[in-house]
């Protein structure tokens, strides 16, 4: 009797789960800790600020790499209006006082401008901010006495302030009155920082929160100094600052990894290239990691059932996340209707790195967790994103995840952060193997689990939690029953696709689970609409019932009151007309999982 021998494809003979199994063993296998030492050493040999010279040798070598392993690359340039700090001095008028001192991007410029020093503490003794629809950034409370130390008047003056610099204090001070600001680094050391709460290239929307204010940072030292002579009388300072702020050209690498079909879903894996100095851990370590991954993931594409897109990003931090901002414009329509997650890289390989953690919304939390703790037996509770790491598609509705693996404090935490210290020493391969295999788990398991790792159910759960704290905080001014109600509503429908999806495995599946995401990130992400970014800080999440604080904290026949309640009344029908359209789209979902009849 002869017998026939069928011989199939390998991949026919692979489970789905195996499948993905064996594209993360591949990967990883792939990955060595010398191969991540080349990338990140050919990387931080170049100082790069975004559209340098060295940014751009930097890129050309990634692309070179890429495309000598046969990866599809493609260059993408734009000009972005960037800002780089230049120089700062800090005097004390009738003294030899001049201590080291830098200015930050965006700030704005001065020379030799003079006025009183006013201490106003820390940051937490400013007022904060509130921002509801639209771009106009609000003081909380009276501006004129709440808040500044000791009741001081500072209309007029050079403001000493303690702590980093960011961009709310720097809007606060503006607002009250301050010519100028003096940050005193709480620890001995000087970090270049943003200090504008644009988020990528301006536009007409939103050109005027461009700080004008000079800002300048000392060292912790330097500041004590100048808080003593204010202890002695009045202290007169001269503040000069020079910052390069307009347009400039810059690039973005992007490398496409093509599913299995043409219009098949996609993954969208980013980190930014550029980097104050040489950028040794942000990001020149990370970039390597990206290199290899891009790599490793193309030569294992057969086991792919996504795509994958991977781009280095320019204008992170002298652009304020231009690079990011500029593909969610130009690619909206792609990343809408086939994007189905951003993938955030930062940070990674930090030498004496001990603390894993993640950032992540909460559709993505529980694949954060199970990735960390079956790689490295740690137990995690993902954190929600703030505004950075170029988080810039919160408008196109993407689950964001980004996994951490940070030093600890006791330490010396990450001092080396956004200074010249920031150098090839700083990075362990040997951690940053173990960060990049972190990273290969989250990945495999997006682009080639048969099921989408993406948990509607407990996005659904966390909204509902937040719409009954906002609730809370206006103290019983203001009632969200309406959409308490629908979002229980949408809760059982979610409950319901989670049991019928159980082991269902179709692209078109993938896409329905993000289209009923999308409209719950519009709320729980944007104060405004989703086709503007919102402003780079964080307002917590549903921003745009931040100021149901008011209503608890306002005579109830004051303008301000009612101008808030009047805001609240538009933000819940927002907030409502999102629930609902995730509702409809839960339906669709719903509909698509039911058996086929036949005809």
């Amino acid at each position: 009797m002869r017998t026939t021998c069928l011989i199939l494809p390998a991949l026919a003979l692979t489970s789905p789960l195996a499948a993905q199994q064996e594209l993360a063993d591949a990967v990883r296998a792939a990955i060595t800790p010398d191969r991540l030492e080349v990338h990140t050493r050919a990387i931080v040999q170049h100082e790069r600020p975004s559209g340098s010279p060295g940014e751009n040798a930097a890129i050309d070598y990634i692309v070179s790499t890429l495309r000598a392993a046969g990866v599809p690359v493609e260059v993408y340039a734009f000009r972005a209006f960037a800002s780089d700090p230049v120089s700062a001095r800090v005097e004390v008028v009738g003294s030899d006082f001049a201590p080291d001192a830098i200015t930050m991007s965006f700030s704005g410029s001065a020379q030799a401008l003079e006025a009183t020093l006013v201490d106003a503490g820390t940051l937490r003794d400013l007022p904060g901010l509130e921002v509801g629809t639209g771009e106009r950034l609000i003081l909380t409370g009276n501006r004129r006495n709440q808040g500044i130390r000791n009741g001081a008047d500072v209309t007029g003056a050079i403001v000493l302030v303690e702590g980093q610099p960011r961009n709310v204090p720097v809007a606060v001070l503006a607002e009250l009155g301050a010519v100028g600001i003096i940050f005193m680094n709480p620890e001995e050391r000087l970090n270049d920082l943003i200090v504008t709460s644009t988020w990528g290239t301006p536009s007409l929307r939103n050109q005027h929160r461009l700080p004008t204010l000079p800002v300048a940072q000392i060292r912790k030292s330097a500041g004590e100094d100048l808080r003593g002579r204010l202890a002695e009388g009045p202290v007169r300072v001269r503040l000069s600052v020079v910052v390069s702020t307009g347009w400039k050209e810059q690039r973005i690498a992007v490398a496409r990894i093509p599913g299995p079909t043409t219009d098949a879903p996609f993954v969208l894996f980013g980190g930014h290239i550029d980097g104050w100095y040489h950028g040794g851990t942000d990001e020149g370590a990370s970039n390597a990691a990206m290199v290899e991954l891009t790599r490793a993931f193309y030569q294992h594409r057969h086991l792919l059932r996504r795509g994958l897109v991977v781009a280095w990003w320019p204008g992170h931090s002298n652009g304020r996340y231009a690079g990011s901002t500029w593909f969610a414009d130009h690619f909206f329509g792609e990343l809408r209707n086939r994007g189905i997650a951003y993938v955030n890289i930062d940070g990674v390989g930090q030498m004496g790195a001990k603390r894993f953690g993640a950032a992540t919304t909460s559709a993505l939390a529980p694949l954060a967790s199970r990735v960390v703790s079956d790689q490295t037996g740690a137990t995690i509770e993902p954190t929600r994103p703030g505004r950075n790491s170029d988080q810039s598609f919160n408008g196109i509705g993407l689950p964001l995840l980004q996994i951490n693996h940070s030093r600890l404090s006791e330490d010396g935490g990450y001092w080396w952060w956004h200074t010249p210290d920031d150098t090839f020493d700083k990075v362990d391969f040997d951690i940053l193997k173990t960060d990049t295999d972190l990273y290969v788990g989250a990945l495999s398991a997006l682009l080639a689990a048969p099921m989408l790792p993406v948990d509607l159910t407990s996005e659904v759960a966390a909204l509902g939690d937040i719409i009954t704290q906002r609730e809370r905080s206006a103290q019983g001014q203001f009632d969200l029953q309406g959409a308490k109600d629908r979002q229980a509503a949408l809760l059982a429908l979610a409950e319901e696709i989670a049991e019928k999806q159980a082991g269902a495995a179709r692209p078109d599946l993938d896409v329905a689970v993000i289209r009923t995401l999308r409209p719950l990130y519009r709320v729980l992400y944007l104060p405004s609409d989703p086709f503007h970014p919102d402003p780079g800080m964080s307002l917590g999440m549903l921003p745009g019932l931040a100021p149901m604080i008011i209503l608890a904290t306002e005579d109830p026949s004051s303008d301000r009151y009612r101008f808030a309640y009047t805001t609240l009344i538009r933000e819940r029908n927002r907030l409502i007309e999102a629930i609902d359209q995730a509702i409809a789209e839960a339906q669709l979902l719903l509909a698509a999982l039911a058996p086929k009849t036949e005809q």
